[in-house]
């Protein structure tokens, strides 16, 4: 058994086994965000991981193949954008006064909590960093001097909650347009929010992604200066 676990196909099967077994689930209930395929195929991992003894190193041996395959899917990613250049060129401006909305409000109102709460100005300025995706946020963290790991903790934290609460949140608000479900999904919860936002439309993918992206840009430029001139 021991020989089989150690086996880097095992990480491989398994990760797919719980990402292809949560997605027939999340369709038997009707697409519900709460049983999202990528949260809970991650959680199955770290379960597998922790009782298996399995090290990481071992794991990517097999599922590596998988993050391989994020480069070209990245580049995929152009595909849907050039179908829709023209609808996306009469949204332009809305999109990007709702982005820089987005990043200036996310970024300091969450500074503002954690000012109101007594944090460490450690904390402040990691979770400033929390509304881009990872590798972005740590670009950001380590322009501010912030330790990364605390941006990257800060990512997750807000962008799973939110990725599983999105069907709750959009009935509630009566949010219908895939335009608008697109960019909050991207702006919001990142590269998980784009597999979400796929998941329901091509148009609320294609929109999904340029969220996210113009949400790494504005906040990788915008954030730093920002928090150098008026904080540090």
């Amino acid at each position: 058994m021991n020989t089989i676990l150690q086996d880097p196909l095992t990480s491989l099967f398994i990760t797919l086994v719980a990402f292809y077994g949560f997605g027939l689930v999340q369709k038997r209930f009707g697409g519900h965000s709460m049983l999202n395929p990528v949260v809970w195929a991650i959680v199955v991992c770290v379960c597998f991981l922790s009782f298996s003894g399995i090290s990481y190193d071992t794991y990517m041996q097999g599922a590596g193949i998988i993050h391989f395959l994020l480069g070209p899917v990245t580049v995929a990613l152009a595909v849907p954008l050039y179908r829709l250049i023209g609808k996306i060129s009469q949204d332009a401006r809305a999109i990007l006064i709702t982005i820089l909305a987005a990043c200036l409000i996310s970024a300091f109102s969450a500074f503002g909590i954690m000012v109101l709460m007594g944090a460490s100005e450690e904390m402040r300025l990691a979770v400033t960093s929390k509304s881009v995706t990872a590798p972005i946020a740590i670009e950001i963290a380590n322009k501010i001097g912030t330790p990364s790991s605390l941006a990257v903790l800060f990512v997750f934290a807000t962008n799973i909650p939110w990725l599983l609460l999105t069907s709750f949140v959009f009935r509630a608000i009566r949010m219908k347009d895939q335009r608008a479900q697109g960019i909050a999904l991207g702006t919001v919860c990142h590269g998980l929010g784009v597999a979400r936002a796929f998941q329901v439309s091509e148009l609320c993918g294609t929109y999904a992604v340029i969220g996210m992206s113009l949400m790494g840009i504005i906040s990788g430029i915008l954030l730093p200066i920002l928090i150098i001139a008026f904080v540090l």
